[in-house]
């Protein structure tokens, strides 16, 4: 299992992708709102989801390992320092590293469509982010279902770059998973990743199940993100 990568594709066609467009108005700058309130966003995003359906590729490939401890500490296949990821795979039996993209098609679009239409643009670059973030949901759900079986729980997923975690533990990914013979994702000397819509990060697998007011947002400290789950870390909040 360790030495394994593994790869899996998606259509995209089935509901499990259907788009969330509460999430791409978030990730376009309108907040929290279900629609901007707009006819003319409403209209321009109908038509930017139509443009880039075909564009989409939805790929990923993973590693699933086992989770090993010397005198109680946990020992990742790289080196970290990272507090926050420690609490997110505490109580981890295994981990999941994977890569995740929607590949090259909407950078193209989104870089013509700067031209002639900023707003579309803006547009794309939300529903780019939403799908990736769909497709890291659509393969995390598969995993918990696959290691359910053993009576393992899924933790949330935590990405390079996020709380403590170092940009450059995306360089250990890349070693680890391949990204580039796999999917087809590079990693440039600013440790940023082509295509523009891909996301690496790594989740635990354990015992016990999560409460509410251990998984996502709540294990991060950074309050002030436009990104963060406003209902999640309320009810967290609640609970705390």
């Amino acid at each position: 299992m360790e030495n394994s990568i593994y790869v899996r594709r998606y259509s995209g066609d089935c509901d499990d992708f259907a788009a969330n467009k509460r999430e791409i108005y978030r990730y376009a700058g309108y907040g929290g709102l279900k629609d901007p309130n707009d006819e003319t966003i409403e209209k321009l995003l109908g038509e930017v989801m139509d443009d880039c359906k075909s564009d989409l590729a939805y790929r990923v490939c993973y590693r699933r390992m086992e989770l090993t401890r010397k005198d109680g500490v946990m020992q990742l296949p790289f080196p970290t320092d990272s507090k926050n990821l420690a609490k997110c795979l505490e109580g981890s039996r295994e981990i999941v590293i994977f890569a995740a993209t929607v590949g090259l098609g909407i950078d193209r679009k989104i870089a013509r469509y700067r031209l002639i239409s900023p707003t579309k643009a803006l547009l794309m670059q939300a529903y780019g982010a939403e799908r990736v973030e769909r497709l890291c949901d659509v393969f995390c759900s598969e995993i918990a279902k696959e290691a359910s079986e053993d009576g393992l729980f899924c933790t949330p997923r935590y990405s390079p770059g996020y709380g403590d975690l170092p940009l450059e533990t995306q360089k250990d990914v890349f070693r680890l998973l391949e990204c580039d013979v796999q999917i087809g994702i590079s990693l440039n000397r600013s440790l940023l990743m082509t295509p523009s819509k891909s996301v690496t990060a790594i989740f635990g697998l354990r015992e016990k199940k999560l409460t509410e007011h251990q998984k996502k947002c709540a294990l991060c400290g950074k309050t002030d993100c436009m990104y963060r789950d406003r209902e999640e870390t309320e009810a967290c909040n609640e609970n705390s």
